[in-house]
């Protein structure tokens, strides 16, 4: 089976399963058709081998379509040919009173023909099946005539005249289907387009979201390993003793190795806790920690999860050995249901040293808050740590299933921003080269996998409507050469072309309301309704005309125009997606149909059959099945766009989702493995060399050269992790630095250039930048963006994060300086503050 994984591809899937429905369709019909007729047939045996023939071509020719899934050219042209045939010889195939007719199984051959080369071939190549077919079946009318004549039947009605409105209306259908199936292309484009667009938007939001997880990782790498190691080096770390030199010897192999492994990417990923846990507490050990931990049990975690509480154990750990003035810690594990739905897990770090208060840490120090709470809170968890002076400090890590997913669809997407250029180049030192910071949150165009199915369907569906309405409305206008053909048959022709008329109006009103909307139940059944009521004063004012005749019988009530409209009605219900009016419409109208044959044959005192069928003959019940195979065929072209068609919707989309999320993946892997190169270049060559000649015994770390070089490169990893992005805010750089190092991830985009602030404004941006994001971590955001855009004529700044009440802002005596809006909206704040250059007499620089 082809799976679709286009709107293309559906469209086809479905139009191949249509086809072989209508060819299904067809063979039951032929067998109707056969059996009403089977006096004819049993005196005329030769005419029954075509029919059969046909029969057994319309079984193989489902058989294979749906087995293949598509429609194969030679099969199409051999479905013309054969229809082409059966039509230049309709009057060996059939009673000469039916033949030319459009209630005959070669007529819907010949339209089941023209429907799939409609689908199948060119423009070119469709006109010449079209006019083959007409040209076929205009013969087949004629050979017939010929056949009546000699009969001497005395019918008013001809065979050639019935072959050239059916050639009328076989040339109606065939070009309504090509319209109606340029136009679902056109959709199915739209569709592809659209979806295309959104892919490729979440594609790039995808990419841009794992390069920043990936720049993160790499920063607390370089903090818990290259950046503790040279400071410990710079401090004296290896100038104690010789168990010293050894100890600061495997820290810079620990350090060389981390650096590597994100280099190659070959960090092993692993759902249980276990193994990393133990890597943590080997590694702290090492480092002169006595840790002491209960046994671990085993765990079956995301493996994102299972990093950031084997980084975040780490730092606290080495927190521990660095400030906690013990020589000893415990960790424990304990796995069990959250609070809520799903599985949790809990990490204790713990010791007995000398605590400390949290507004003594200082701003600079990056360890808890972008090793521990960062760390936790991107996937979904969180910390906790409790610690007083003179009695220790515990430190809790929790993640649960059920958290993480209100946490990824809470906090996931980031709060909405204005749009920013990328962040100006030239960060030198660790840490360059990472991606430029431009528009981090996803393209609002972008909708989740189940949005975009429901937005395919829908699309499909109103372009069905439109469609279908379209064709209606055509199709209509084919009607009048029937109206003016059957006119001499009329009572009345006035009330005939009255008639007519109001049928136009219904149709018109009908197609109108569903180009615009779906119908309604009630309007739905009222057109029915009004349709069926014309149908029968139509069929009530028809006179028989087929006096005379010993075969076929009064002609039946139902050979009128309304026939052929009551299954565009039936077919402006159905896109309607109203499956309850729509059954009930099309239940009425074939017992309406019905009724009006059963009581044909008393019309206007017409003769009996010949046959004695109750006053019923074959054509009148050749013409109820017509009618009635019509309304079924129609139904299953529109399925081809309608229910069918949105069920695929839903493959569609998840099928490019998948195909979107790999190539995400793959995208993803490209730009971490470059941003790693290009942020991690500096440290290869210039610290990984020094690390490993440490390391080697090659430089002392005792060496006061070496403990500057250590000391160097520790200051410039510094700058590069606090101020990041920040390092272009100039003055506003500590607001920021500030507000991290008390848990609030910010993130910084800058446009333009910060000079072009003037000295007041930035003067007092400083002073309520603090408040601001005070205000935002107060809030528990968790992560703000703060924008800032630059122009010599003047600038913005907005600040935004999630929140459910309403910001204070800064003071309203700001606005002297300043233009202050704050708003709300869907648990997003946004502080925006406004100023111009000129405003402040300072002019452009």
């Amino acid at each position: 089976m082809i799976v679709a994984t286009t709107a293309h591809q559906a469209l086809g899937t479905v139009a191949v399963r249509a086809f072989a429905a209508l060819r299904i369709l067809h063979v039951a019909y032929l067998v109707g058709y056969v059996v009403v007729w089977r006096s004819w047939y049993t005196t005329h045996p030769a005419g029954l081998a075509p029919a059969v023939a046909m029969a057994v071509w319309g079984v193989v020719f489902a058989l294979v379509v749906l087995a293949l899934g598509r429609l194969p050219r030679l099969l199409v042209a051999g479905n013309v040919l054969l229809a082409a045939a059966v039509g230049a010889g309709a009057a060996l195939c059939l009673p000469a009173q039916s033949a030319g007719g459009t209630g005959t199984w070669v007529f819907s051959a010949s339209t089941h023909a023209a429907v799939v080369a409609a689908w199948a071939y060119r423009r070119r190549a469709f006109t010449g099946v079209v006019v083959l077919l007409v040209t076929a079946f205009l013969t087949g009318g004629a050979a017939a005539q010929v056949t009546l004549d000699n009969q001497a039947t005395g019918s008013n009605q001809t065979p050639l005249v019935r072959a050239l409105i059916s050639a009328v209306l076989l040339v109606g259908i065939a070009t309504l289907f090509r319209v109606a199936i340029v136009r679902l292309g056109m959709i199915a484009s739209d569709a592809d387009t659209r979806l295309g667009t959104a892919a490729a938007e979440r594609q790039a939001a995808d990419v841009t979201a794992a390069r920043r997880r990936d720049r993160r990782e790499r920063e607390r790498m370089l903090h818990d390993t290259v950046l503790n190691t040279l400071t410990g080096i710079a401090w004296g770390g290896g100038a104690r003793d010789r168990p010293g030199t050894v100890l600061t010897a495997e820290q810079c192999r620990y350090a060389i190795d981390a650096v590597r492994t994100m280099l190659d990417g070959t960090a092993a990923a692993t759902r249980d806790l276990t193994g990393p846990m133990l890597r943590v507490v080997a590694v702290a050990r090492s480092r002169g920690l006595r840790v002491d931990v209960p046994p671990l049990p085993a765990t079956d975690l995301p493996a994102e999860v299972v990093r950031a509480l084997a980084g975040a154990a780490q730092e606290l750990l080495a927190n521990v050995r660095r400030h906690a003035g013990t020589d000893q810690a415990t960790l424990a594990v304990t796995v069990g249901p959250g609070p809520g739905p799903g599985r949790g897990v809990r990490v204790v770090v713990a010791d007995e040293g000398r605590g400390f208060l949290a507004q003594d840490v200082p701003a600079d120090r990056l360890g808890l808050a972008r090793s521990v709470h960062a760390r936790l809170a991107e996937v979904g968890g969180q910390a906790a740590i409790r610690s007083e002076p003179g009695r220790g400090t515990t430190a809790e890590l929790t993640w649960t299933s059920a958290g993480a997913g209100l946490t990824a669809s809470a906090g996931g997407a980031e709060p909405p921003v204005p749009p920013a250029r990328a962040e100006p180049a030239g960060q030198v030192g660790p840490g360059a080269g990472a991606e430029p910071v431009g528009r981090a949150a996803p393209s609002p165009g972008w909708v989740p996998s189940g949005t975009s199915a429901a937005e395919l369907r829908d699309s499909y569906a109103a372009g069905l409507r439109r469609t279908v309405a379209v064709a209606a409305a055509i199709w209509f206008g084919c009607t009048a050469v029937v109206l003016v053909a059957t006119l001499p048959s009329s009572r009345s022709v006035v009330l005939s072309v009255s008639c007519w008329c109001g049928m136009a109006l219904l149709v018109a009103v009908a197609a109108g309301m569903s180009r615009r909307r779906p119908l309604r139940r009630h309007e739905a059944l009222v057109v029915v309704a009004l349709g069926l009521v014309i149908t029968v004063v139509v069929g009530l004012g028809t006179v028989p005309t087929w006096h005379g005749t010993s075969t076929g019988g009064p002609p039946s009530r139902i050979n009128t125009w309304p026939v052929l409209v009551l299954p565009v009605l039936l077919a402006l219900v159905a896109v309607s997606r109203l499956f309850v009016a729509w059954l009930v419409a099309i239940t009425a109208t074939i017992a309406v149909l019905g009724v009006l044959v059963l009581t044909g044959a008393d019309a206007g005192g017409g003769p009996a059959t010949a046959a004695g069928s109750g006053g019923t003959g074959p054509l009148a019940l050749a013409q109820l099945l017509a009618a009635t195979n019509g309304q079924v065929a129609l139904q299953i072209m529109v399925a081809m766009g309608g229910p069918v068609l949105r069920r695929t919707a839903d493959q569609v989309a998840r099928a490019l989702e998948e195909e979107t999320a790999r190539a995400a993946l793959e995208q993803s892997e490209r730009a971490v493995r470059a941003d790693r190169e290009r942020g991690l270049a500096t440290i290869q060559q210039e610290v990984l060399p020094m690390l490993e000649a440490v390391a080697d015994g090659l430089l002392d770390p005792r060496d006061q050269a070496v403990r500057d070089r250590c000391a160097r490169h520790a200051a410039a990893i510094r700058r590069t992790l606090v101020s990041g992005a920040a390092g272009a805010l100039g003055e506003l750089a500590p607001a920021v630095v500030g507000a991290r190092a008390h848990g609030l991830e910010v993130e910084v985009r800058v446009v333009g250039e910060p000079r072009h602030i003037p000295p007041a404004v930035c003067e007092r941006l400083a002073e309520v930048l603090p408040g601001m994001l005070w205000d935002a971590s107060a809030a528990g955001a968790g992560g703000a963006v703060l924008t800032l855009i630059g122009e010599p004529a003047g600038g913005q700044l907005f600040l935004t994060y999630r929140t459910a009440a309403r910001p204070a802002g800064p003071a309203p005596a700001d606005a002297e300086i300043l233009t202050i809006s704050t708003d709300v909206e869907d648990n997003q704040a946004c502080v925006e503050i406004a100023w111009s250059a000129v405003d402040q007499h300072t002019g452009p620089p």
